[in-house]
């Protein structure tokens, strides 16, 4: 069978189209297999940076870099003000069907324009559901940050190029509208959530829904964590954050937890954010956090090799996120077989079974997560052993085969 994918990265031809954001692996570990297999040919379209309309074709795929609409500087600027997308048109769409002559196309998320684009130029499509755009805006931004301190936290040079969280959150508004108008007009769906499941027949109560688990990247099969010593008397406790740089990723909840664990010395590694990131200034400025928090470790975005050497150092994973279909950050330190602490949003009671394989805790309530890292500090064995049952959940809900 002919399968175009449409991606919100190029996968396995990240290099080759100049792509330098470390994500969306699982998608790569799927192609992988897929090729591998060689019972399909693959075809894969994505939006990139350039300028120009590029094929390649590596490992029997197909890829089709398409470039997103061409604007202006001052477009740019008034595009971003007004909530304007740029990736819901191409005049690629039909050059790429053609020549590659799909017998299925297979659309990875509703949070881009594909959905919109595909319309009336091909009829099998199906969507695998990743974030879930609408119900994130509703808690887009996490208590003490609204709209007007994410705008006037901002400096005047991105308040003037609309480069603001608020300028974001009017973008991600218009997503969201789009997103629930591709979920009517299209039929079918898979996801691996009974939140992402619920979300689709409410959208739209004529659509047939795949549950359908996703891969991981395979360094994290070959990789077990094992408990690193936890000294009570010196009382040090190492955590792990894997996050994107989004406002409602819950890192103001990381700068509001640590100072409740005053009697402890805690070293919180981050990776996914750089210390002199936008949103990391916005979120001490807006909780009037004048100085560095030398607990806190800033990681940036981090390879799989190296991410994996600092979790094994770690005590606990802490997910914080205030909303999240299934986070792979959260999937991935559970097959690692680490204890994950994570916020009950979204679908993540999908993937952990409170107190059995993980912990689930209020994100809105700072005292709920600050008194869970205690408990598991002062009952660590209990976290080990869940750990252990964490990973065997993860071993089978992303098995390769």
């Amino acid at each position: 069978m002919k399968v175009l994918w449409f991606t919100n990265t190029p996968s396995n031809a990240s290099t080759e189209f100049g792509y330098n954001y470390i994500g969306g692996g699982w998608i790569s570990a799927l192609e992988t297999i897929v090729v591998a297999e060689n019972k399909h040919l693959l075809g894969i379209c994505f939006f990139y940076d350039g300028n120009e309309y590029k094929k390649l074709v590596k490992d029997n795929v197909v890829y089709y870099g398409i470039p997103r609409q061409r604007e202006n500087a001052i477009e740019r600027i008034v595009n971003r003000h007004l909530g304007i997308l740029n990736d819901g048109n191409s005049n690629f769409i039909d050059t790429v069907i053609s020549d590659f002559s799909p017998e299925l196309i297979h659309v990875f998320g509703t949070e881009m324009g594909y959905g919109k684009m595909l319309i009336n130029k091909f009829q099998k499509v199906f969507f695998h559901l990743q974030g879930l755009v609408a119900p994130y805006t509703e808690v887009y931004f996490p208590p003490g940050i609204n709209k007007k301190t994410a705008f006037f936290s901002a400096s005047i040079s991105d308040i003037l190029r609309g480069l603001t969280l608020y300028n974001q959150y009017v973008l991600y508004k218009a997503a969201a509208k789009r997103e629930i108008e591709i979920m009517k007009c299209w039929k079918y769906y898979s996801g691996r959530t009974d939140w992402d499941r619920n979300y689709t027949y409410l959208i739209n109560p004529n659509a047939i829904y795949f549950h359908c688990e996703e891969l991981l990247r395979s360094e994290f099969f070959a990789n077990k964590w094992k408990a690193p010593l936890m000294d009570v008397q010196k009382k040090i406790i190492v955590i792990a954050t894997t996050i994107n740089p989004n406002i409602y990723k819950g890192l103001d909840l990381i700068y509001k937890v640590i100072p409740l664990l005053k009697d402890y010395t805690i070293q919180w590694k981050l990776f996914g954010i750089k210390e002199e990131s936008g949103l990391n200034h916005i979120v001490k400025k807006s909780l009037h956090i004048r100085k560095a928090y030398p607990a806190i470790q800033f990681y940036g975005q981090t390879g799989s090799e190296k991410l994996i050497k600092e979790l094994k150092s770690c005590h606990l994973f802490v997910h914080p996120s205030y909303i999240d279909n299934s986070p792979n950050s959260v999937c991935e330190a559970m097959l690692l077989g680490m204890p994950v602490i994570s916020s009950a949003v979204g679908g993540i009671s999908s993937l952990i079974t409170n107190c059995e394989t993980g912990y689930l805790f209020n994100p809105h309530d700072k005292y709920d997560l600050a008194g869970m890292i205690v408990h598991l500090v002062n009952h660590y064995d209990e976290a080990i052993v869940c750990g252990a049952k964490a990973r065997q959940a993860a071993l089978k809900r992303h098995n390769p085969q």
